[in-house]
């Protein structure tokens, strides 16, 4: 039987760095390429017609549909598949013709995996109408997110539109690609033009919901979206992913009540909608009530081990996170098992967990920590690692470096073989971390110097990489000698960077060649480069150094503090917090680690006050809440317990046991939330005890 002819489908515009990889992946199987452009200004007609594509040129009207239509009325084949030019057709053409041969449908739907970044856990799939049958009088609707669904629902039904296993990857919304675009303003304006004209269009609602949620506007957001929910029909395709993205605002806005709420209806609608369950889930964990939350973990998790044994992860009838129906929930499972402090139990769920993505960093993490707690010591903690994660590809190694990392393993990087763990971009700084952590600075020395040159060429490696390697670059040198600065080759690091450390160290220089210490300096328009400095230089265990650094410039000495709190310096912290609280100078997170620090010596009025010293400044901030209640609760609970000791006669049992017992409760509950900062047993805290 005679295949039927299949022909592909784009709108162009500007689009000639990311065009030969949509093209490359047809490999060249297309009947025929058809493709428009909307006023290209670079080489992408060029590129499009190296390709055999019949390009058609139209000027930009702002509507997505008039082009999509433009290119089929130019469609000569029988069937069309749609295409944007950030995509990669991942199912070769010849399977999709082949399934084409023997079909009454008219059209299919193709399941997209939307990358929002690096790390193979930052997917998003979905599935949409890309597949048609050509010639049937179909055409697209919407200015914006253009549809056929629609048009061949109100010819044929909904029961011609058939799923299939198609699949495209989908690189539009990597952070790079929609800043370059600018496509976040751009839908906005699209879209409010759309709803000008359709006030009541609830999928153009939908959408500019979502578009606030990229702009950070979530109050509006969340009100577009409740509005939207309440006039769209039930059975529009779309309506369980406003149910999620609403969830997941209100967990953002820290409103558990409305999400309790809304679920409370629309699980009853989605009951298999992984992602619903993770949210319930979310909500009840951040409430304290961890049974409910494992209970919603698990249903996420229900289908776990059959999408183990498939393939392909499940897809098609929902928008949904990758690994929200296995590796995710697992995790949570772990880590609220680890909380209730059912360590072997959480070793197990974390271990379920990388059986379906070995190199899920929350997971690996969660094992190292559940093992340290179980006295493993580190060396077989990083070996066990390294049979999850596996080290023949980086992603392997960087995973495994990174959660030794997690739990300060530090002598246990320093001492990984270089034949397994080559220096890596990626791992670079952390390895250089835990060699001047245990003292090897030769060692550590010797690899900077070795990434200089590649520190110093403009690449496209990651900036963030880049701008840690020389902050430590910086910091090992003067730990080695105060009075080195330029000559050493910060002349060659990108601005601003380059002139805050030539300031720094030129003070630092200063003061280690004076016969009197120097006066205090500014930094200026470089306080971020000494903030980095002086919390790098703790995590290094430069305390020397990160204490020097404060006393050149005092306004970071709330920095310095808050830094050696997180490092366990606890003793350090609080002389230092205590000594800016009496000048009105916390600042940041200083304010909530001073009142962790009088709530854990039972100082329940004062760390109450400091509670809401945070909230003044952070109203948001879900920690100091709890904090705030926690130190209610305990005062509730001493002036009852108070009353209960003064007149044991009369008080034996009655309204006030109950009132002290659902205090006990209470204060029961709100502990099983991860409010509190957390150390690990490498830490070494001093002048205090690790929750």
């Amino acid at each position: 039987m005679k295949k039927p002819t299949l022909g592909v489908h784009l709108i162009i515009r500007n689009e000639a760095a990311l065009l030969p990889q949509c093209l490359d992946s047809l490999s060249g199987a297309a009947d025929e390429i058809v493709i428009v452009d909307t006023g290209s200004t670079d080489d992408s007609i060029s590129v499009a017609e190296r390709y055999g594509a019949k390009v058609c040129r139209m000027n930009w009207n702002h509507n997505f549909s008039e082009a999509r239509n433009t290119g089929l009325s130019h469609a000569q084949t029988e069937w069309s598949l749609v295409l944007d030019a950030d995509e990669i057709l991942k199912t070769p053409l010849r399977e999709i013709t082949d399934m084409l041969q023997n079909t009454s449908a008219m059209a299919y739907t193709v399941n997209i995996e939307n990358w929002l970044g690096s790390s193979p856990e930052e997917r998003l799939t979905h599935s949409v109408i890309r597949l048609f049958r050509n010639g049937k009088g179909f055409s697209f609707d919407g200015i914006i997110h253009e549809g056929l669904d629609a048009s061949i629902i109100g010819k044929h039904g909904a029961s011609v539109i058939h799923s299939s296993n198609i699949e495209i990857t989908h690189l539009g919304y990597l952070p790079g690609l929609m800043a370059q675009k600018n496509k976040v303003s751009r839908n906005e304006q699209l879209l409010r033009l759309a709803l000008g004209k359709e006030p009541d269009n609830p999928f153009y609602s939908y959408n500019l919901a979502v578009t606030c949620c990229q702009n950070g506007q979530l109050e509006e957001a969340a009100e577009l979206l409740s509005r939207t929910i309440q006039q769209a029909p039930l059975q529009v395709s779309y309506r369980p992913a406003m149910i999620r993205d609403l969830g997941k605002i209100y967990l953002a806005l820290n409103n558990m009540k409305r999400i309790d709420a809304l679920l409370a209806r629309e699980l009853q609608r989605y009951s298999d909608y992984p992602d619903l369950h993770f949210i319930q889930g979310q909500s009840w964990e951040s409430q304290g009530l961890i049974e409910r939350a494992c209970q919603s973990y698990e249903r996420a998790a229900a289908g776990s081990e059959a999408a183990l044994s498939q393939e392909t992860a499940l897809s098609g009838k929902y928008v949904s996170e990758k690994g929200m129906n296995s590796f995710r929930p697992l995790t949570r499972l772990g880590e609220n098992s680890l909380q209730l402090g059912h360590t072997e139990e959480a070793a197990r769920w974390f271990h379920r967990a990388l059986q379906h993505h070995s190199t899920y960093g929350p997971a690996l993490q969660g094992i190292a920590s559940a093992f340290q707690r179980l006295n493993v010591p580190d060396p077989e903690i990083s070996t066990l690692l390294i049979q999850l994660a596996g080290t023949e590809q980086p992603a392997g190694r960087s995973a495994v470096i990174r959660a030794l990392e997690s739990v300060h393993a530090y002598e246990t990087i320093a001492g990984l073989p270089r034949a397994g763990f080559p220096l890596e971009w990626e791992t670079l700084p952390a390895i250089i971390s835990a060699w001047m952590i245990t003292g090897q600075l030769q060692e550590a020395g010797a690899a900077l110097r070795e990434a200089l040159p590649l520190l110093k060429q403009e690449t496209d490696r990651d900036r963030d990489i880049t701008r840690q390697l020389w902050i430590i670059h910086a910091i090992c040198r003067w730990q080695e000698d105060r009075q080195q600065t330029e000559s050493y080759g910060f002349l060659d690091a990108p601005e601003p960077l380059r002139s805050g450390l030539l300031l720094i160290g030129e003070s630092l220089a200063r003061q280690a060649s004076a016969p009197a210490p120097a006066a205090p300096g500014d930094a200026g328009e470089h306080s971020l480069v000494v903030t980095e400095l002086i919390r790098q230089a703790v995590k290094l265990r430069c305390f020397g150094l990160a204490a020097e650094l404060a006393g050149l410039f005092p306004e970071h000495r709330a920095e310095l503090a808050e830094a050696l709190y997180e490092a366990g310096q606890l003793e350090a912290a609080g002389e230092l917090l205590i000594t800016l609280a009496a000048g009105g100078q916390t600042g940041g997170k200083g304010s909530f680690y001073l009142a962790e620090m009088l709530f854990d010596q039972g100082h329940y009025g004062e760390a109450a006050e400091w509670f809401r010293h945070m909230l003044d400044t952070a109203p948001a901030d879900n920690p100091s809440r709890i904090g705030l209640s926690l130190s209610y609760l305990h005062l509730a609970k001493q002036e009852l317990e108070g009353a209960e000791a003064s007149f044991p006669e009369l008080y034996t049992q009655g309204p006030l046991q109950e009132d002290i017992a659902a205090v006990h409760q209470a204060i029961a509950v709100l502990n099983r939330t991860a409010w509190h900062t957390q150390w690990t047993a490498n830490q070494n805290i001093q002048g205090g005890a690790a929750r």
